[in-house]
């Protein structure tokens, strides 16, 4: 598709979402192609698909990890495996322009300067997750999930993408989450009802580019490719508080002493990915075309939401630099507010709502019913686990 700057979506689409799932200034200065990568300390970073990561040596069952599992601890770790390959795929993807597009890598910075190095780190991460359950899953005599029949959408075409390479999921036509921005800093949590609002109406929009643009320092259309690296900003930090979520609705449900150790020390990794992403979002720089016409809000643009208990704090949702979540409801709207992920539901925030979530995103537009099935099928094992008693 062409590289636009905005796409304004209908209250419907923004109601169907809904319903289905309950500025640091850089210089002027242009960039070589080594220097750019060089002041990243990435200059010996060597781009590894997902197929190379993900298809690794088979890990031998070893002595001392424990009994068997359980079916519903086999389920949980099949979904969060599948999980964290389409992760492993769309962070690929911006790993590659991150670090291969001058111009993109610009306008990540202007969030931060830092940006470009934490998309690669957080890249990473995701495909150590992904190699590392698969590897638990076959050394407990269990088949690893592969999704590589999947792979059929294309890549970008812009300079530093693997132009040719097959991919499980679309970063060319998102409709990104934002309420989690509101959701953090209310008194208020998706699990006993709460609505937020968006933050931002980001509707069918490019996440990357499909073209080279000029760089965000040209005076004409340098808003185009950092409307880009805007929604890109947003789309971390919503991706990873959905993974924060996911991995907390499934704690209750694992039974091996082995497998809770996994779900929470991984999940703990997402909060730190979603943290760090919130944070950057405080930089995000309102944006006009060269016509005058805004194209990206200035932030925040605060509704009418209940705060907690300023006591200790006097951030509230308009104030930018809250990276912390804010106390809210939780277990029982009788007992006191507590600072905590939400939502943890299974209902809200489990395998069958993170399907519901990333198709709503956009993320699977071209993807085949046949895929879909396949993650919904593991999404309903997942869901239905519950820990067993001794």
């Amino acid at each position: 598709m062409q590289d636009a700057p905005i796409h304004k979506g209908s209250a419907r689409k923004r109601a169907e979402i809904e319903k289905s799932k309950t500025p640091v200034t850089n210089s002027g200065e242009r960039l070589g192609r080594r220097t750019f990568i060089k002041r990243l300390g990435l200059g010996g970073t060597v781009l590894v698909p997902a197929s190379g990561l993900l298809a690794g040596r088979t890990v031998a069952r070893a002595a001392g990890f424990g009994g068997g599992l359980t079916r519903g601890d086999v389920a949980l770790l099949k979904f969060l495996a599948a999980a964290e390959i389409l992760e492993s795929d769309l962070w690929q993807q911006y790993n590659e322009l991150a670090l291969g597009n001058e111009s993109y890598q610009l306008a990540l910075n202007v969030l931060d300067g830092d940006q470009a190095t934490y998309v690669n780190l957080n890249t990473r991460d995701e495909f150590s997750h992904a190699a590392f359950i698969n590897g638990y899953l076959e050394s407990k005599g269990q088949r690893r999930v592969s999704l590589e029949q999947f792979r059929r959408l294309p890549s970008s075409q812009a300079t530093g993408s693997n132009k040719t390479a097959k991919r499980l999921t679309n970063l060319m036509q998102l409709t990104v989450d934002t309420s989690f921005y509101f959701r953090y800093r209310s008194a208020l949590n998706p699990d006993f009802g709460a609505n937020s609002p968006q933050i931002v109406d980001l509707v069918n929009v490019p996440g990357v580019p499909n073209s080279d643009l000029p760089p965000p320092t040209d005076p004409n259309n340098g808003f185009l490719i950092q409307f880009i690296a805007n929604t890109a900003g947003f789309h971390f930090a919503s991706i990873e508080q959905g993974g924060a979520s996911l991995y907390q609705s499934f704690l209750p449900k694992a039974t091996s002493p082995e497998v809770i150790k996994i779900v929470g020390a991984i999940g703990g990794t997402e909060i730190q990915h979603y943290q760090t992403w919130t944070d950057k979002l405080a930089n995000t720089p309102a944006l006009t075309d060269n016509n005058g016409n805004i194209v990206f809000p200035q932030l925040p643009a605060a509704p009418d939401l209940p705060n907690p208990p300023d006591g200790t704090d006097n951030a509230g949702p308009n104030n930018t630099n809250q990276i912390f979540a804010a106390p809210c409801e939780f277990i029982s709207p009788h007992l006191p507010l507590c600072s905590v992920i939400r939502p943890i539901s299974t209902q809200q925030a489990g395998a069958a709502a993170t399907v519901a979530f990333f198709k709503n995103d956009g993320l699977f537009i071209g993807q085949s019913q046949v895929f879909l099935d396949f993650l919904n099928e593991l999404a309903a094992e997942a869901d239905a686990a519950s820990r067993q008693s001794d």
